[in-house]
C-alpha cells in the first residue's frame, strides 16, 4: 500500500528513560499519520524495559483512526554505565572493560538478541547471569520460559535485509549502530535526545578520575562509537537534558545537522490547556487520598512519587522503601507506578496496592506515558535520579528532588542545567542512601513554606510543553510522507 510506512526506534538500554522519550515522539507521529491518512508500522528495538515493552507500545495505538502497528523487538543495544550498587556512583574505571569485553565484540553484529533472552533471565542486568544467588531463584525447568516471555513481541530474525530496505526512517536515542545500518540500507536516520556515548563515556571516566592512560586505552572503542554517531542525518537535542556546547562541538565538523527542541515533551497528544483542571490527574489524586486513608486510617499530609528508572541499583532502593515499617501515619506517602499495567503501590509495610488509583490507571484506553504524567500531577512532588524524571514533574507543574549520582558526566550537566533553570532541588546521594525515607520526608516538609520546591511551580508554568508534536510534523513531512 502506498500509504504504509515503517519507522524504527532504537532507545538506549541504560535505564528506561530513552524508551519513554521515543514513545512520546512515536505517539505524536501516529497522530500526524492519522491526519494525513497514512498507516505507520513502528518497531522499537530495546532491552531495558524487558517484557513490559510490548504492553507499553500497545497503549500508543489507543484512540487513533487507522490500524497502525507498534511492535517491540527485544534487542540488546549494548552500551550501559557500570555503577557501584552501594553508592550509585558510575564506576568509570570499569568502562574500558565494558567497551572491550561487551560492546566491541557485538557492535557490528547489532541488532543483537537481548541478553536476558540469551541467558533465560527475566532481567536486564548484564552482571546477573554470572551471579549464583540470582540464578538459583530462576526456575530453569520451565522449558518454554523464553517463548512465554516473548509472546506478542517481534523477533530479530524477521528483520531481514529486505525488511530493512523498506524502512522509511530510523530514530535513535543513544544507539548509533542504527545510523550505520541506515547508511548501509539507504534510509534516513536521526538522533533524538541526550546521549552521544562517545562523548559521555569519556566524560564519565574523567569525572571518576580514571588515569589518562586508561582512558586512552578506550579511545579505539570510543572512536568506533563516534564513527557511527556521525552517520546520522541530524540530531534533535531535548531541552535541559542534552549538553548543548559539548554536543554542538561533537558534530561541528561532520555532516550532521545540529538542532534543539524549544519546549518540553508531553505524551504525543495535546497537553491540557489548564493543568489545574486536568481531569485524569484530579480523579487520580482523589483516588490516591481515599486509598491511603483506608490503608493508614488517616489521610497523608504529603504524597511523593519516586521515578527511579529501570536500573538494578534503584530497583533495590525501591524494594527497601517497600519493606520499611511505617508507624507514624502522618509521614509522607511514597508511591511507585508500574507504567506497563498502571498499578500504583504505596511503598511501606511490604507494599500496598492502591486499589482505586490502580483501577483508574489500569484502563486500557490510557497510554503508558499519560499514566506516568497523570501520577506526576496527582502527587505533591517527585523523587528522581534523572533530568527526564525532573522534566516529567516540570511538565505537570510539580516540584521534584533530583538525587545526585557521582561520576555521571551527563547526569552532572543535566543537574546543573535543571538546577540553574530553577526546575528542581538537588540532594547528595550520600544523604539519600543513608536514609531514603528520611531524606524524602525532609523535602516533603518544605512544601508550602515558600521554599525552593514551591518556586519551581511558578517557573514551570512559563515553559512550553508538547515539543514532540512539532518535531513529529517535521519528521513526517521531511522523511516519511
Amino acid at each position: 500500500m502506498d500509504n504504509v510506512r515503517t519507522v524504527v526506534f532504537a532507545p538506549h538500554d541504560d535505564g528506561s528513560g530513552g524508551f519513554g522519550v521515543l514513545s512520546r515522539l512515536a505517539r505524536a507521529l501516529l497522530r500526524v499519520a492519522d491526519d494525513r491518512n497514512y498507516e505507520l508500522h513502528l518497531y522499537f528495538l530495546n532491552s531495558s524495559v524487558a517484557v513490559d515493552g510490548q504492553d507499553r507500545l500497545s497503549s500508543l495505538l489507543l484512540r487513533l483512526e487507522h490500524k497502525h502497528k507498534a511492535i517491540f523487538v527485544p534487542t540488546d543495544n549494548l552500551i550501559f554505565l557500570p555503577k557501584d550498587k552501594e553508592t550509585l556512583a558510575v564506576v568509570g574505571s570499569r568502562i574500558p572493560d565494558v567497551l572491550r569485553k561487551w560492546v566491541r565484540p557485538l557492535w557490528h553484529f547489532w541488532p543483537c538478541e537481548a541478553n536476558w533472552i540469551r541467558t533465560n533471565l527475566p532481567i536486564m542486568d548484564r552482571d546477573a547471569w554470572s551471579n549464583p544467588d540470582v540464578c538459583k531463584e530462576i526456575d530453569f525447568s520451565k522449558e518454554k520460559w523464553k517463548d512465554k516471555a516473548l509472546t506478542g513481541c517481534g523477533t530479530l530474525r524477521n528483520l531481514t535485509t529486505q525488511w530493512w530496505q523498506d524502512v522509511a526512517l530510523g530514530i535513535s536515542m543513544g544507539v548509533p549502530q542504527l545510523h550505520r545500518l541506515a547508511r548501509r540500507e539507504c534510509f534516513p536516520s536521526v538522533e533524538v535526545g541526550d546521549w552521544f556515548f562517545s562523548v559521555g563515556l569519556r566524560g564519565c571516566m574523567q569525572e571518576s578520575f580514571v588515569p589518562p592512560e586508561i582512558i586512552s586505552s578506550a579511545e579505539p572503542d570510543l572512536r568506533m562509537i563516534e564513527e557511527d554517531e556521525l552517520k546520522a542525518r541530524e540530531v534533535w537535542l531535548t531541552l535541559y537534558q542534552a549538553p548543548h556546547e559539548a554536543y554542538k562541538a561533537h558534530v561541528a565538523n561532520s555532516s550532521v545537522k545540529f538542532r534543539e527542541m524549544t519546549g518540553l515533551l508531553w505524551t504525543g497528544d495535546p497537553p491540557p490547556e489548564d493543568m489545574a483542571e486536568w481531569s485524569l490527574a484530579n480523579k487520580l489524586r482523589k483516588a490516591i487520598d481515599i486509598d491511603i486513608s483506608q490503608i493508614r486510617d488517616t489521610q497523608a499530609k504529603r504524597v511523593g512519587y519516586i521515578v527511579p528508572g529501570s536500573t538494578p541499583v534503584w530497583r533495590d532502593i525501591v524494594d527497601k522503601l517497600r519493606k520499611r515499617q511505617v508507624i507514624d501515619t502522618t509521614n509522607v506517602a511514597i508511591l511507585d507506578l508500574n507504567r506497563g499495567n498502571g498499578t500504583i503501590t504505596l511503598l511501606e509495610n511490604d507494599g500496598k496496592k492502591l486499589g482505586r488509583a490502580s483501577q483508574l490507571l489500569e484502563d486500557k484506553n490510557i497510554p503508558s506515558e499519560e499514566k506516568h504524567l497523570a501520577t506526576c500531577r496527582a502527587c505533591d512532588f517527585g523523587i528522581t535520579r534523572t533530568a527526564g524524571g525532573v522534566l516529567g514533574f516540570v511538565e505537570t507543574q510539580r516540584p521534584s528532588v533530583l538525587v545526585d549520582e557521582p561520576g555521571h558526566w551527563l547526569g552532572r550537566i543535566q543537574r546543573e542545567q535543571c538546577q540553574q533553570a530553577g526546575l528542581c532541588v538537588v540532594i547528595p546521594i550520600s544523604e539519600f542512601l543513608t536514609d531514603p525515607a528520611g531524606a524524602i520526608q525532609k523535602q516533603a516538609d518544605k512544601i508550602d513554606t515558600n521554599s525552593n520546591l514551591d518556586q519551581i511551580v511558578e517557573v514551570a508554568k512559563k515553559l512550553k510543553v508538547g515539543a514532540e508534536q512539532d518535531l513529529a510534523e517535521y519528521l513526517f513531512t521531511t522523511y516519511i510522507k
